[in-house]
This record gives structure tokens, C-alpha cells and sequence, in this order.
């Protein structure tokens, strides 16, 4: 049962394939719960499983209901943000955060029509976290209740650990919003998805974001060269900075 603005919504919970088909149809939220009699079944597609009700809390319950109802999930807060996922609702704020020419100096711009934005962020929210749970996530000043910036993390194929990523609009850098972001998901990441390596790649003359790194506790790895798309829409080779970090060494 997840309890919202006092109003309970109810989160079944079954072992059999027939239930989960049914409340997968009726867009009914659910969790499967895998036995030795059921491990070979065939569950819907992007079910929620469980081999041992104990994992199933509250928390799990309320984001498992919320990604049925299409509700963002909170990642984190302090004092004066709070990291959530990112909406469709988003986008138009997004192109407001982007309209100054020094966001995508350092990074790839967002696509040239907002209905493309829009179809990316819908099928983002599906696949990446639907499937892995975390991604690049809405950075919200409490104070005005506005979107300020995103942060978050993406797997790459063929580095260790999970990537540290961040952008903040150009009237809110400054004042140490990307640090108060990111140390707040780099905890969420470690103890809450039990991710211990980090790394982050910046621009050899983005001397902003290479202090960040450094102040975060990133250490300077190695220079690579990676395809980024520039702001006419090309691909084109970059030389980054690897920087590195690994709880484990705390």
C-alpha cells in the first residue's frame, strides 16, 4: 500500500502468470513475486520481480506505483534542490536552460525541434529508467520551483563504473547548485544503488567543470578522445580529460 497526500493506492502482489498478465492490461500496478514452482513462467514484459518479499518496502511499493502512473520518481534533496526524474512537461524548460550559446560549448545540444525532444524523453523514460533505474535527472531550486539543470548517470560500454554527468543553467551557475547536485546523487549512487566507481569526461578547457570534478574528489586519470555531436549537428573527435572516483578509497 503507498500512502499519497493521504489517499492509498493499493500495489498487488502475485506469484501467478495469469494476475500479472491481467493487471499489466488494466495498467494495474504490481509486483511479481518469483518462486521455485514460477522461475520459468513468462511474465510480462517489464515487470517488477521480487524472490523475496522483504525487499518489498515502501519505498519500492511507491516506485513501483508511480512508474504505472507515469509519476517521477524522487531521487534526492538537500537544502536547496531536489533531484527528480525527468518529465515530458520538461521540455519546453529544457530549450529555456539550453538558449544560451555557452551550454553546448561543452556538451551536445538538445535536437533542433522540441516534438523530437519530446519523443526522445518519452522513449528515455521507457528505456533507460525503466530498465536501469537512473539516468540523467531534473535538478529543481526549492526556492522558486523551477527546473535549474540536470545531473545524473549513464552506463558506458566499455568503462568501468557509471558516468557522472551534469548541466546547469547559465543564471544559476555559480553559486554552488552543481556541487550540492552532484555530491547528492553521487550518494544516492553509492548507497542506494550500490555503485562504487565513477568516472566523468570534461573538455580539456572546461576549467568549471574540471574544478567540480576536483572539488567532488575526482582524480585526473588519463586524456582520451571520444565522437561528440557539435552545435551544427556533426560528429566530430574531442580530446576529454578522465576523471575518476571510487568510494571505496573513502
Amino acid at each position: 500500500m503507498v500512502e499519497e497526500n493521504r489517499i492509498i493506492h493499493e500495489v498487488k502482489i502475485t506469484n501467478k502468470t495469469e494476475e500479472a498478465a491481467y493487471f499489466a492490461r488494466n495498467n494495474i500496478p504490481y509486483i511479481v513475486y518469483l518462486t521455485q514452482d514460477n522461475r520459468t513462467d513468462h511474465f510480462p514484459n517489464g515487470a517488477y520481480c521480487v524472490e523475496d518479499l522483504k525487499d518489498v518496502d515502501t519505498q519500492y511499493c511507491e516506485r513501483v506505483y508511480r512508474r504505472f502512473k507515469g509519476i517521477p520518481w524522487d531521487i534526492a534533496e538537500t537544502d536547496r534542490l531536489r533531484i527528480r526524474e525527468i518529465t515530458v512537461e520538461d521540455v519546453p524548460r529544457l530549450y529555456e536552460l539550453y538558449q544560451d550559446g555557452s551550454i553546448t560549448q561543452y556538451m551536445e545540444p538538445l535536437f533542433p525541434e522540441v516534438q523530437q525532444e519530446i519523443e526522445y524523453t518519452k522513449e528515455y523514460i521507457k528505456n533507460i529508467y525503466g530498465f536501469y533505474g537512473y539516468g540523467m535527472w531534473a535538478i529543481i531550486e526549492k526556492q522558486s520551483g523551477q527546473m535549474i539543470g540536470r545531473v545524473g548517470f549513464e552506463y558506458k560500454e566499455g568503462f568501468e563504473g557509471l558516468e557522472l554527468g551534469f548541466m546547469l543553467g547559465v543564471d544559476y551557475q555559480g553559486k554552488g547548485y552543481a556541487y550540492e547536485a552532484c555530491c547528492a546523487v553521487l550518494n544516492y549512487g553509492i548507497n542506494g544503488l550500490g555503485h562504487k566507481k565513477y568516472c566523468a569526461f570534461v573538455n580539456e578547457e572546461n576549467t568549471m567543470s574540471i574544478k567540480l570534478c576536483e572539488k567532488l574528489g575526482f582524480h585526473r586519470n588519463k586524456t582520451i578522445q571520444r565522437n561528440e555531436m557539435n552545435t551544427e549537428g556533426v560528429m566530430v573527435e574531442k580530446s576529454f580529460l578522465r576523471y575518476e572516483y571510487d568510494a571505496k578509497d573513502l
